[in-house]
């Protein structure tokens, strides 16, 4: 695992639910390449405190998961303050979310 191919994985994962960096200082490429990198030093600090891959492989996925929730927090905030973002009600439907939190029966 390098920061190159996990940055090169993130941007084939974009591809698909490509991100608007329009308003911020940096651009998608560094963005991933910053992320991969911390990604990779955090795995080499799990493996010099001598877990072995798939116990590491379980702490990166821990920690990706908790990203993916921490970003639908995110979105359900965005949500309550402009509620009339049709594209968002659409990645809310997506995954079976109503706004408001109410899930479909």
């Amino acid at each position: 695992m390098t920061p190159e191919t996990i940055a090169i994985l993130i941007a084939e994962i974009e591809a698909g639910d490509a991100m608007d960096f329009s308003a911020l200082a940096i651009d998608a490429d560094a963005a991933r390449s910053l992320m991969a990198a911390h990604f990779c030093e955090i795995d080499r600090q799990l493996e010099e405190l001598g877990l072995p891959a798939d116990q590491r492989l379980e702490m990166m996925a821990a920690i990706a998961a908790h990203a993916m929730v921490e970003n639908m927090l995110l979105h359900l905030a965005r949500l309550r303050r402009d509620p009339c973002d049709a594209g968002f009600h659409a990645w809310l439907e997506r995954y079976g979310l109503r706004p408001g939190g109410a899930t479909p029966p």
